[in-house]
């Protein structure tokens, strides 16, 4: 994929052009929120044939409390991942996550592509894509330790070590486009960011 210079990082995206594809990688620590504001950003947004959510493939089943992803065990995620069927693949926190390769044919047909990742993926994501955006969604820490002791899965002081290793934001050269979202507030007002954002990369302007 040849680089499109249609967005300006950290500025405002123009539109991309008729046929362009543009793979949008949401990152962000655990408990920032970035599932809740991808699906109020796509119900603001509506019908939009250039616009789709990548679905992950990750190796914990679906518990229907926060995004709905394709499950593996280890064994069977391996062998996917040595049989081709990813277009990225990374671990963290313990578990292994993929975006299979039909997102790397949907922005080879011209489609934007929201995918929630790992910061440390990006360097691949764009070396892969050839062109990336990015959407950072953020919020103080003492949110973020109460959202994810919210699920139930760990304690407080796993919590804390996990949100202290955090990697900071490092754009890759073939980054197009940043957006930083702070989300300790109301979801609707990230969401409503999120939605304007994609809505100029679409050419769209949200009422």
């Amino acid at each position: 994929m040849s680089p499109d210079r249609s967005l300006s990082p950290g500025g405002n995206p123009s539109p991309l052009a008729p046929g362009a594809g543009l793979l949008v990688a949401v990152v962000g620590p655990s408990g920032a929120g970035k599932d809740t504001l991808i699906r109020l950003a796509l119900e603001r947004l509506g019908i939009e044939p250039r616009l789709a959510l990548a679905r992950r493939v990750v190796t914990r089943p679906c518990d229907g409390q926060s995004e709905e992803h394709d499950s593996l065990d280890e064994a069977g995620f391996a062998q996917a991942e040595a049989e081709g069927a990813f277009c990225l693949s990374w671990r963290a926190h313990g578990l292994a996550y993929g975006l299979p390769t039909r997102i790397e044919r949907q922005v080879d047909a011209g489609q934007i592509v929201l995918a929630n990742l790992s910061r440390r993926a990006l360097g691949e994501a764009g070396a892969r894509f050839g062109r990336l955006g990015i959407v950072e969604i953020t919020a103080p820490p003492n949110v973020l330790v109460a959202r994810i002791a919210a699920r139930g899965r760990e304690t407080e002081a796993d919590i804390r070590a996990r949100i202290a290793r955090s990697a900071p934001l490092s754009p890759p050269p073939q980054t197009v486009s940043v957006l930083r979202i702070d989300n300790s507030g109301p979801a609707e007002q990230g969401a409503d960011a999120l939605a304007a954002h994609l809505g100029a990369l679409l050419g769209r302007v949200l009422p």
